[in-house]
């Protein structure tokens, strides 16, 4: 439990402080290769850093994932899941002949809004889907319209939902990287976390079956009765199979403090161990890039504020014609566990980073950025700041402040205006003058006697 509330809060603090759409920038995807036409998979550790990206944006069928969003709109929505509600006709019945997984609900069975949850989410009952999105509100057309709300809040847009349960529709789509940015926002909610992350659940007898009910969930990362699919870490997720049988799981691990979210979509079945049965790739496929992750990528220190980058030139001092660049602070990334730290030195950034500077220079002072690659693509990314201080030389200071106040648009502004008053007022001294010339120029005419 103290695992889980840990990783809660991380996923809720870096849903506060980062952005919820994940940045497409996966390094190691030459490193495993699996058989799905969609898989993405992301740390929730450090700046969600894409480990593996393949066709992360392209638009598929959620299948019974959406019931994610069934699931928060209906936790968010109730002050009490304790309370107990009737399951209406209307709902139970509309999902027969739908080819839906349901927990058999009866019409006129009374559970309470958590049990139904547990159902959905962990079971992937249709029956309770409909039944808690009815009980939100019975237009359902206005509980899509919830949903697809939340997805824009959430900034995606490729996604658009028509049913709360799964349902084949062509007008119903999602991308991996937008179903990751969707389970990051749900399971930051802890009464969320807390049921997708369960294994196992009972029923207690209610008016309709007078004997307790055992639910596995479906999630096959969980499922220890499994062993082509379980992994141990895994602590939560979803799954669902669209109209073409293409097999979709969305999951979190966590090992050793590292901890991962994985979203396979279009995976096909498949016979991958030779055992004469077609298992799910989706499965299959999240479960190999969790293994791999966790044994090949490791947390490191790839820039240090001791670790010289580059300089760059210094004007007006007598001291120095340079001041040299570090990274502004240390910077971690997540790489191979034995990559070698020189092959991993910060690289300037040209447009980012200056040619030549003026002193005063103060240590700590941003003058650029660089990048920090593996494999060409960059991992991390960090501002370069001045290693020490360089002074200025007072007389070269001073004759380059006026050299640039001589150059700038404000001197040449009062410049021209100074010029024209004082061409206009020798325009009014001249005329002046000349007025003052006529007038002693004219004499008096004497008059006789």
């Amino acid at each position: 439990m103290k695992l889980k509330r840990t990783i809660t809060l991380i996923i809720a603090f870096v849903l506060c402080c980062g952005p919820l759409l994940l940045p497409v920038s996966a390094a190691y995807n030459s490193e495993v290769d699996v058989d799905a036409n969609i898989a993405y998979l992301i740390s929730l550790d450090k700046d969600n850093t894409v480990i593996y990206d393949k066709n992360s944006e392209v638009r598929y069928d959620p299948a019974a994932i959406v019931k994610i969003v069934t699931g928060i709109i209906v936790i968010e929505n109730c002050s009490n899941l304790d309370q107990i509600i009737e399951a209406p006709y209307d709902s139970v019945v509309s999902v027969l002949g739908t080819g839906s997984s349901t927990a058999a609900i009866s019409a006129g069975e009374e559970m309470s809004i958590r049990d139904l949850l547990y159902c959905m989410l962990v079971y992937n009952a249709a029956d309770a889907a409909q039944i808690l999105a009815d009980y939100i509100t019975e237009d359902r057309d206005a509980f899509v319209a919830m949903m697809n709300d939340l997805a824009a809040r959430l900034g995606c847009v490729n996604t658009h939902f028509t049913n709360a349960v799964g349902y084949d529709d062509s007008d119903q789509y999602t991308t991996a990287r937008e179903i990751a940015a969707i389970y990051y926002y749900c399971v930051s909610n802890p009464v969320f976390d807390e049921i997708i992350s369960t294994d196992y659940f009972e029923v207690e007898p209610t008016n309709k079956y007078g004997y307790t009910r055992y639910f596995k969930t479906t999630n096959g990362l969980m499922n220890n009765n499994i062993s082509d699919y379980y992994l141990k870490y895994v602590r939560s997720g979803k799954s669902g199979v669209a109209g073409d049988n293409g097999c979709n799981s969305v999951s979190i691990a966590s090992k050793d403090g590292y901890n991962y979210l994985c979203v396979v979509m279009d995976a096909p079945y498949a016979d991958c161990d030779d055992d004469k049965v077609d298992e799910n790739m989706s499965f299959v496929s999240a479960k190999k890039l969790y293994q791999w992750t966790f044994d090949n990528i490791r947390l490191r220190i790839v820039a240090s504020t001791s670790q010289y980058v580059t300089e760059v030139k210094v004007k007006l001092s007598s001291e120095y014609d340079y001041v040299s660049l570090v990274p502004a602070e240390e910077i971690s990334a997540l790489v191979p566990a034995g990559v070698n730290a020189e092959s991993l030195l910060p690289e300037p950034i040209p447009e980012l980073t200056s040619d030549v500077v003026k002193a005063p220079v103060h240590k700590g002072d941003i003058l650029g950025r660089a990048t920090i690659k593996y494999a060409g693509e960059v991992v991390a990314e960090v501002d370069l700041a001045a290693a020490f201080d360089v002074r200025p030389n007072l007389l070269k200071w001073c004759c380059d402040l006026l050299l640039s106040l001589l150059k700038s648009t404000v001197f040449r502004i009062i410049f021209i205006v100074a010029l024209a008053v004082a061409v206009i007022y020798e325009l009014m001294v001249f005329r002046g003058g000349r007025r003052d010339r006529k007038k002693s120029s004219v004499r008096p005419v004497s008059r006789k006697k």
